[in-house]
Order: structure tokens, then C-alpha cells, then sequence
């Protein structure tokens, strides 16, 4: 078998395989084709919580409970093998723990940061039947969240926005400090994307008579419409967060291939013998 990279996240994860918004599983597919398998096991909705409910289906055993307590011959098993285990694994959660309470998916701060390292070490605690010192582990900070589109869906749909940015980054710098506390490599969305909106719009705009009338606007359109309106409104009428963002929690194709390239980029930085470039591909037949 290939090597694999494995990625392990919530929605954005699992929509990263969707080539229509150029998602950033799918770019990593083409990088390194002919080299790594990559594995999407996104799965919409989930939190940390769930992730850590579900990592024994996600992460393969490279323990048994009988090898655990007794050590090798394991004369009850048919296939002793050790699986193969992924050679990079991204983990990329946080965005539905940062939604606000009372919301089911809401974790709390101090639980998430728990939950991280708990993810972290069935991978690098020697007693955990996930137990792989080979694999390189990777975290990914949630996204920034668009308030302003945020507010405009609930307003069309009756209800309370459920999201706000300013949480978001508390739980995108737990992510940061859980990865440094374990020496682990984060990418951090969330600053790209906050970067990159602040340094491309106007400030001064919110609560402006016109920013209002766009986002009236828009209330009942896709997101994706912003990009269509008059140029004397393009002034954003969900502050650049629409250049990233579909519907102001998903990356669109401008989100994903942001975090396609701060992956990309992560990886030659941290892990260089991951580079494509330094891993041996299959010969061509012609």
C-alpha cells in the first residue's frame, strides 16, 4: 500500500473533496498523486466530542487489547500484521465546538483543549492501541466566521446567529497553544483569512447606510452573489469575508485554496521528506 495522509475534520473537511469549490483534500489528491493516497474522513456536524467518539474507526489499531496486556505471540488472531498506519494526519476541528450555547455542538472552551490532546495522544501515547510514533500529526485552526453573513442567514431564517468571530478565535488560539505545547505544526486559517479580509477592505464600514442596503441585498441570495453587484457596491457587503467563505462558516474555492497553499507550505517547512518532490513516485510506462 501507498503511504497516507490522512485527513480528520468536520464539514470542511468533508466538503474539501468537493472539486466544484476547489477543495483542498481534492488539491492534495493531485499533489501527490502517484505518491500518498490521501484519506478525507470529514464528517459534517462533528465536533471534538464526536471525533474522539469515532477515532476508533477513524485511526487504525496498531494494538490489539491482547498485545497490550500480553505481549507478542498473539495466538488468537488470524492476521497479527501490524495495520499500516498514516504517514501525515491532519486534525481540523473547532468550529462547531465554538458555536455558541445552547447549541448541541457548543464545547466548552476548556473541555476543547482537552479533547485535542486527547486526539493527539491515541496517536503518541505508547499505551493507546492507536499508538503510531511514525506519524506526523498536523493541526488546523477552525476558519474565521463571517459575522456579517452569519447575521444576514438567521435573519432570514428567524433566528439568533449561532456563530460569532470573536469566539471562534478563542478556541483557533487554543488550537495554537495545544500544538505548541506538544510540539506539534499548526496551520492557522483563521489568521490567514483575518489577515488577508482587513488588509483588502475599507475600514469604517460597518453600520454605513450603503453596507446595510448590500446586505439587505443579499439576505436572499447565496453568498456567492456579492460578487455580482454593481461595482460602487463592491465595497464588501460582508466586510472581504465572502472571498473565502460561502455562507460564512464554509470555505469556498478562495477558502480552500488558501489552505491548500498554508498546508502545502507547512509541510515543506516542518516535514521537508514530504515535499512530493522527495518522495519517490511510480516510474511512467512510456
Amino acid at each position: 500500500m501507498y503511504d497516507t495522509l490522512l485527513a480528520f475534520g468536520d464539514s470542511i473537511t468533508q466538503f474539501g473533496s468537493n472539486p466544484g469549490i476547489s477543495g483542498f483534500v481534492t488539491h492534495l489528491s493531485g499533489y501527490y498523486s502517484r505518491r500518498m493516497d490521501v484519506l478525507n474522513r470529514g464528517f459534517s456536524g462533528y465536533n471534538t466530542r464526536d471525533a474522539l467518539r469515532i477515532a476508533d474507526r477513524v485511526f487504525p489499531k496498531t494494538r490489539t487489547p491482547h498485545q497490550l496486556v500480553a505481549g507478542w505471540p498473539w495466538h488468537d488472531f488470524t492476521f497479527p500484521e501490524t495495520p499500516k498506519v498514516p504517514k501525515l494526519c491532519l486534525v481540523f476541528f473547532g468550529a462547531n465546538d465554538a458555536r455558541l450555547p445552547p447549541y448541541s455542538q457548543h464545547v466548552p472552551l476548556e473541555e476543547f483543549y482537552g479533547n485535542l490532546r486527547r486526539l493527539a495522544f491515541l496517536l503518541r501515547d505508547p499505551s493507546s492501541k492507536h499508538y503510531s510514533p511514525e506519524t506526523r500529526i498536523m493541526f488546523i485552526t477552525p476558519p474565521a466566521i463571517g459575522d456579517r453573513m452569519i447575521e444576514a442567514i438567521a435573519r432570514r431564517n428567524g433566528h439568533q446567529p449561532d456563530r460569532k468571530n470573536a469566539v471562534t478565535k478563542l478556541y483557533a488560539n487554543a488550537v495554537k497553544e495545544v500544538a505548541a505545547e506538544m510540539d506539534m505544526p499548526v496551520v492557522d486559517i483563521w489568521s490567514a483569512i483575518e489577515g488577508l479580509v482587513h488588509d483588502s477592505t475599507t475600514p469604517g464600514l460597518p453600520g454605513d447606510k450603503l453596507q446595510d442596503d448590500k446586505v439587505g441585498f443579499v439576505e436572499n441570495h447565496d453568498a456567492e452573489a456579492a460578487r455580482y453587484l454593481p461595482e460602487k457596491t463592491k465595497v464588501s457587503p460582508f466586510e472581504g469575508y465572502e472571498k473565502y467563505l460561502s455562507d460564512g462558516l464554509h470555505l469556498n474555492s478562495g477558502g480552500n485554496e488558501l489552505l491548500f497553499k498554508l498546508i502545502v507550505s507547512k509541510i515543506k517547512e516542518a516535514w521537508p521528506e514530504l515535499d512530493p518532490a522527495a518522495i519517490t513516485e511510480e516510474p511512467y510506462a512510456f
